[in-house]
């Protein structure tokens, strides 16, 4: 089985998905499809991180922006890369061999909506698209802007394939458009337990963590101005218990980052991400909208308590009072980090409920899990559904 990934732009989360699927299901054949536009890394540091073996076709004429002559030229470049490495649902085979089929997956919205156009055009039905929160969810754009995009949504439903969510709430979202929807939750590969680490050979250690913080792109999305309000008011009662904040990244709304309070490190390597990780208590959000986060799920990989932004996505990784809080202001947020900072034993016990739940709904593993069973739906025509995924740890969440 050949799966083709349809990505604009190489960004983060969805570029992290991708790779995470071609990892854990490395028996079959991937080929990704990308945009140009970069966010963070360009395309050459973002294509090392894959692993070998994965074959790339660029699609140089995707934008991110609606753009009626712009996007009939990606759609018209896309069609012909499908046309060329799917016809109509098969690979082309080399000689004495057989067709392979081909399940089209589409990341993100610009290539969910070209991309189930041009599979139609083409009659090529094994099709799924993952959204990675949808575009009308955005709030740096006006209401009539939100309502176009729900209704290219729903339109681009009624062209075919099916929505796999990457965690519940968007498979919640989806399904209340009336689309043909399930979920397979985002996952990580659960890390060895640590010395210092919640039920590892020396707890003491874990009350060491003297950090509260966050790394992302210093973005509207992520909204760096309410980061640093709460870190403001917290200031007093967080230096009495010892803990300093901080922001993993840049990005264009840097400056809205209060340095007298915040320390903004920029990027750093994953093995330095790390070991702040392993440092910090909290990890503090204040996305104002999310799919299902791959830094929350790298925070709960290593024991952190949560407080998170109440949004989707982040909604399926709290269990109100037993990992963490949500919040929905900045007078919340830092009411109940206050209280968090000052109580040790709490954020330990929240901290390795946050792991216990990572384990139980959120792995890697499951993920591909989920998957292989949607792609191999996907092929046949039916559908029974991904894997039942849980929600929180308490329960079975059902689509």
């Amino acid at each position: 089985m050949t799966i083709l990934h349809v990505l604009e732009p190489f960004a983060s989360g969805v570029t992290t998905a991708v790779i995470s699927i071609i990892t854990e299901l490395s028996d079959m054949r991937h080929i990704v499809i990308h945009g140009a536009r970069n966010q963070v890394e360009d395309s050459a540091a973002v294509k090392k991180r894959f692993p070998p073996g994965v074959a790339f076709v660029e699609w140089r004429s995707a934008g991110r922006e609606i753009s009626p002559s712009g996007d009939f030229r990606a759609l018209r470049e896309l069609a012909g890369i499908l046309r060329r490495l799917a016809p109509r649902g098969y690979t082309r085979p080399a000689d004495g061999e057989q067709a392979e089929p081909v399940v089209v997956h589409l990341h993100s919205s610009k290539a969910g909506f070209l991309g189930r156009l041009a599979c139609r055009l083409l009659g090529i039905r094994s099709v799924i698209y993952t959204p990675h929160c949808g575009a009308f969810l955005r709030t740096d754009i006006g209401p009539a802007k939100r309502n176009l995009y729900r209704f290219l949504e729903g339109f681009g439903g009624r062209l075919g394939g099916r929505v796999v969510g990457c965690g519940p709430s968007e498979g919640e979202l989806y399904k209340k458009l009336g689309r043909n929807t399930t979920f397979v939750s985002n996952g990580v590969a659960p890390r060895p337990s640590r010395t210092g680490d919640p039920g590892s050979a020396d707890p003491p250690g874990w009350r060491r963590r003297s950090l509260a913080g966050f790394t992302g792109i210093a973005s509207f999305q992520k909204d760096p101005a309410l980061f640093s309000a709460i870190a403001r008011t917290c200031k007093k009662d967080a230096g009495a218990a010892g803990f300093l904040f901080y922001w993993i990244g840049d990005g264009p709304l840097e400056k809205e980052l209060d340095r007298s309070v915040v320390t903004v490190t920029g990027w750093k390597s994953s093995g330095e991400v790390e070991k702040l990780l392993d440092r910090t208590a909290v990890y503090l959000s204040c996305s104002a909208w999310e799919g299902l986060p791959y830094g929350v799920l790298e925070a709960m990989n290593v024991s952190c308590a949560l407080l998170l932004r109440n949004v989707p996505g982040n909604r399926d990784l709290v269990v109100p009072g037993e990992n963490g809080w949500l919040f929905d202001s900045a007078e919340e947020g830092a009411k109940r980090l206050t209280a968090m900072l000052g109580d040790g034993e709490l954020l330990e016990r929240m901290g390795k409920r946050s792991r216990e739940i990572l384990e139980k709904g959120f792995t890697l593993k499951r993920m591909g899990e989920g998957y292989r069973a949607v792609y191999g739906e996907a092929l046949s025509g039916t559908r029974s559904g991904a894997p039942d995924q849980i929600r929180g740890g308490d329960g079975i969440y059902r689509i």
